[in-house]
């Protein structure tokens, strides 16, 4: 399907002026997902995220690394993927027993895991030319301690057993991510997508573990960026934990929306305050192959979200095998929403 673009305003302006809360021509749109038979080198992923980008014409990219390079300066030994349908893996995870814990020291940002991150964006950057924001995915440091354990249930366990042991591991990551985020800035990057992946749910932990193991630490990474010219939250999974995160210093957050146990887009622009970046179910109807669905779903968010900040998007990661055509539509479809 061809796409239909116009330049009455550039990418950062519309995003600019939308944050601004001024009126715009149209509403801004982004998707993003994985490549992962491209993540193993920092030029697989800078190319592949261009790639997409170049294709579809988003209003700003959100850069998809490969999850466990929060992990890898801590010693995850990972199984790279040679496949676009399937997860690198990590095959050897650095907490083995409780006491492990004690190892997690800060890592130097010249670590190769995140020093290749930093270069996949410097190529971004200089391709881009700053014509358009781009932001590196991130994840907390609580997030950053689950993927050092075989199951989230280890690190749960341990939290409970011994809370100042992993206080102290937290510490270390945060230490590590606050230099790594500010790194980030100096490549070109607009700001960071800081992802809270399985932990601030119910699915995983009592929102008080959270206020005690997570925000503390969050807030410290954010404010290391909070003067960056765009920063986006990501609370992941259902029962997720929302109205926790009402001054985390940020202007963009998104959510999977669609989920019966979240609040909706127009409940959270709402009682956040925020901009609101979703309104597409990427579990369902983005993945039909006939548009119809998602096309409704998206012209329905629309009319909810009148008079409110809101950027069209996926609750999360689209799933790599989404119908191309699917996401060429919802483009259109926002430049038929022009006024």
């Amino acid at each position: 399907m061809r796409l239909m673009t116009s330049q009455r305003l550039s990418h950062k302006e519309r995003i600019q002026l939308l944050l601004a809360g001024e009126r715009i021509e149209r509403t801004p749109a982004s998707f993003w997902r994985h490549f992962y038979h491209k993540k193993r080198t920092a030029e697989g992923l800078a190319e592949s995220m261009l790639h997409f980008q170049e294709k579809f014409d988003w209003d700003f990219m959100k850069v998809n690394p490969r999850a466990s390079y929060h992990a890898q300066p801590w010693g995850a030994v990972v199984e790279y993927s040679r496949n676009e349908l399937v997860k690198t893996k990590i095959i050897d995870y650095p907490i083995k027993a409780i006491q492990d814990w004690k190892r997690v020291e800060p890592k130097r940002v010249s670590s190769p895991a995140l020093a290749e991150q930093l270069q996949a964006l410097t190529l971004i950057g200089k391709k881009l030319k700053g014509n358009l924001f781009f932001l590196e995915t991130v994840f907390t440091p609580l997030s950053v301690a689950g993927y050092l354990v075989p199951e989230k249930e280890w690190l749960v366990k341990h939290l409970r057993e011994n809370p100042d042991l992993i206080h102290q591991a937290l510490e270390a990551i945060t230490q590590t991510f606050e230099k790594f985020v500010e790194e980030v800035l100096n490549t070109g990057a607009s700001g960071i997508f800081l992802a809270t992946t399985h932990w601030a749910t119910s699915n995983s932990i009592t929102k008080e573990d959270y206020l005690q193991f997570g925000k503390p630490y969050d807030l410290r990474i954010l404010n290391r960026v909070k003067d960056a010219e765009l920063n986006v939250l990501h609370v992941c999974e259902s029962n997720n934990f929302l109205e926790s995160f009402k001054d985390y210093p940020v202007s963009v957050v998104n959510w999977d929306a669609a989920d019966p146990t979240n609040l909706t887009p127009e409940q959270g622009h709402d009682f956040l305050n925020k901009t609101v970046l979703g309104g597409v179910n990427h579990q369902k109807e983005l993945l039909d192959p006939d548009p119809t669905q998602v096309t409704e779903q998206a012209i329905q968010q629309r009319s909810k979200m009148e008079e409110r900040r809101w950027m069209l998007g996926p609750g999360c990661s689209i799933p790599p095998e989404t119908p191309p055509s699917n996401l060429a539509r919802l483009r259109n479809l926002v430049e038929e929403w022009r006024i």
